[in-house]
């Protein structure tokens, strides 16, 4: 959050000066506060971009199996699956799935961050560069994962791709609940994974974080 005392003219002329002696009124930020700000900022970042070229989703879907985990009657699929034309369609039909599964679980991963207990929130700002991000994992379990779940269900009743459709019907009939459950969790670690990597990037840059009270916590030795 940007310091209220500053004006609008002052932010968009980049007024170096007047943010810092704004800032320099506030009270302290206590360590508490500014894991949850680090975490709130990264994941913010992370959601805005999930779909971005090169970003999480596109890892996501390039590391999609469909037929591990669903046996020998999976496997028969196989052929069908690596084929460049149900892959291009499978990104164009699981992608916009997928932003909606995150921003489905989005609600939960603020109010944890809002309420979490911080045990030490000291060693956390000085760990490594994703060390709040797993902290908040940890705190949260499979909370993400069952907040996707219904959107991944929702979408594979759904589909009415010719091409998709039979293939995602056999699977979801070979594992009922697990293929939801599946996407469920490989969404899952595409959003960790962005959360961490913009927990790092504002580690490695504070002042590009957007807040200066946070940017003053974590360039702190």
């Amino acid at each position: 959050m940007i310091c209220p005392q500053i004006s609008r003219r002052a932010m968009i002329g980049g007024t170096a000066a007047l943010l810092l002696s704004a800032c320099a009124a506030l009270p302290p930020l206590s360590l508490d506060e500014a894991v949850r700000r680090l975490l709130r900022r990264s994941t913010e970042r992370a959601l805005a971009r999930l779909n971005e070229p090169g970003g999480a989703w596109d890892r996501f879907i390039a590391g999609l199996d469909l037929a591990s985990g669903l046996g020998p009657a999976g496997l028969i699929l196989q052929r069908t699956l690596m084929s460049a034309e149900f892959h291009r369609r499978l990104d164009a039909w699981l992608r916009p799935v997928a932003l909606r599964a995150a921003r489905a679980a989005a609600p939960r991963v603020a109010a944890a961050v809002r309420t979490m207990g911080i045990a030490n929130a000291r060693a956390v700002l000085a760990g490594g560069p994703r060390a709040a991000t797993q902290m908040l994992r940890s705190a949260m379990g499979p909370a993400v994962i069952e907040a996707m779940v219904p959107e991944f269900r929702d979408a594979l009743r759904a589909i009415d791709d010719p091409v998709l459709g039979p293939v995602i019907a056999a699977l979801a009939g070979l594992g009922g609940d697990a293929l939801a459950r599946k996407l469920a969790h490989h969404a899952d670690d595409a959003v960790w994974d962005a959360i961490g990597d913009e927990e790092a990037a504002i580690r490695a840059d504070p002042s590009a974080g957007g807040d200066p009270q946070l940017a003053d916590v974590l360039a702190r030795p």
